[in-house]
């Protein structure tokens, strides 16, 4: 295992996400997660997709059968706020399991912290700092945060407050 602090973590999973975004060309919010699982980089064209199922135990999930490609199961009744945000949330253990995050040595220092570092991961790739910054010198607020990122209203505060500390 990598010893890294929690700043060293958030750091590197920013810049994960933020090279993701900036794959796609996003310039402004939402930002199409559902795209990136359906047309990765070609790095990770084996590693991503997108299964819908029918399920009350969990709303996604990830898995890899051996020697398979790997796919998101997501839950097909999900509102599409909560869909967007298992699908990123998963995207990191897409990521961490992929033959390149492994080269990479991913697992050694986010899998210790993997909900934890899931959660921060999908807020960064869908609430990108720089789109947070632009929205707020167009005079955005807190109350149009969950609508325009497309995100849940929780989600959309957490990202806020965490923009703003970087602000500061």
């Amino acid at each position: 295992m990598i010893p890294v602090t929690s700043e060293e973590r958030q750091w590197f999973l920013s810049n994960l996400a933020l090279g993701l975004v900036e794959y796609m060309g996003v310039a402004e919010p939402p930002v199409p997660v559902e795209e990136i699982l359906k047309h990765p980089p070609s790095l990770y064209e084996s590693d991503f997709g997108v299964v819908d199922m029918y399920s009350n135990l969990w709303d996604a999930t990830f898995a890899r059968p051996p020697t398979q490609r790997g796919s998101v199961f997501v839950r097909i009744d999900l509102p599409p706020d909560e869909r967007r945000f298992a699908l990123a949330r998963e995207m990191l253990s897409a990521l961490i399991t992929s033959k390149h995050g492994r080269a990479m040595g991913l697992s050694d220092f986010l899998m210790t912290d993997l909900r934890e570092s899931a959660e921060f991961f999908a807020r960064k790739l869908l609430m990108p700092e720089t789109l947070v910054t632009a929205f707020r010198r167009r005079k955005g607020r807190l109350q149009s945060v969950s609508e325009t990122f497309q995100v849940p209203p929780p989600v959309a505060s957490m990202g806020w407050d965490e923009s703003s500390a970087a602000l500061n």
